[in-house]
């Protein structure tokens, strides 16, 4: 004999944060063009990579919008948990294409070492000055939200290295005024594309694990099912998995086996108590099983 029990909390990250997004994607389009006819004018690879960046950062963004209008849509018959898994297949897809710009970048800059080319510094400082002000304005803009699921998360990074990047151009046109060193802005172009490649793996990595079903960040099953055991409503647990749906959405199932002068009830209700105040998990599903019928598990 088993009984289940189901808990059901379904959250919306995305709420809230869409207008926030969508002041942040709107700086940096407008100064992604800028960037762009900055770099092909003044001839600066340092502003093409960061345009570069930035132009990853204006897909993330926009893609960061839609995803936080569309979690916030009701679970259906053929999705039932919703559609919080957006946020994430939309980071790996992030991270991914931020690794195509790095190849670019590369490419690029290794050419202009054994091709070096004029750079007008006149040009390219105020528009680098211009791409740091919009990155920090956009991060300024994020700062409240960056923690509050990986949607936000992957747009505030984004940021976040891009403003570094911005920080490189500027220094790379100060330092072509003042000593026409035209090989800085090579080297700050390839410093930005390990920046992008830094950021992003980060977020691949954290895609992957969720979409492979990965034990939510700060959970550790073993830690539960010692919490679980020092109950003495239950005498045992097994078959435990602990997986993410979405970045605020954690779930849980086990089976447990109750003790002999604790109801199936009690079990449920202390099994649950333990695991959504310490450990901040409330959808949970357990199954209880009669220790008349049970089979020896290995």
């Amino acid at each position: 004999m088993s009984h289940d029990h189901h808990s059901h909390v379904h959250t919306n990250p995305g709420e809230g944060a869409s207008t926030k997004l969508m002041w942040a994607f709107g700086i940096n389009l407008v100064f992604l063009v800028v960037e762009v006819i900055g770099g092909l004018v003044s001839g600066s690879m340092a502003l093409l990579a960061d345009a570069g960046h930035m132009l990853s950062d204006v897909i993330a963004l926009g893609a960061a919008v839609w995803v936080s209008r569309a979690m916030r849509s009701p679970a259906t018959g053929s999705k039932t948990f919703g559609y919080g898994r957006l946020e994430v297949i939309s980071g790996l897809i992030n991270g991914l294409v931020l690794w195509g710009v790095v190849v670019w970048i590369m490419i690029e800059a290794i050419g202009r070492i054994f091709e070096p080319q004029s750079i007008s510094g006149e040009i390219m400082l105020p528009v680098a000055v211009a791409g740091l002000l919009a990155n920090a304005v956009s991060a300024w803009i994020l700062f409240s939200e960056r923690d509050t699921d990986l949607n936000n998360k992957q747009a505030y990074l984004h940021l976040m290295s891009d403003a570094a990047g911005s920080v490189g151009a500027v220094i790379a046109g100060i330092a072509l005024l003042i000593g026409g060193w035209y090989w800085l802005d090579t080297l700050v172009s390839i410093v930005i594309s390990i920046l992008i490649l830094i950021g992003s793996i980060s977020l691949v990595e954290q895609a992957f694990h969720i979409l492979l079903e990965g034990t939510p960040p700060g959970i550790d099953c073993e830690k539960i099912r010692e919490a679980l055991l020092a109950s003495q409503e239950i005498q045992d647990i097994h078959d435990i998995h602990t997986w993410v749906i979405a970045s605020n959405e954690f779930m849980l199932s086990a089976h447990l086996l109750p003790a002999a002068e604790s109801s199936y009830q009690e079990v449920l209700d202390r099994a649950k108590q333990i695991t959504e105040q310490e450990f901040g998990i409330k959808h949970v599903t357990f199954q209880v099983e009669d220790p008349k019928c049970l089979v020896p598990h290995k």
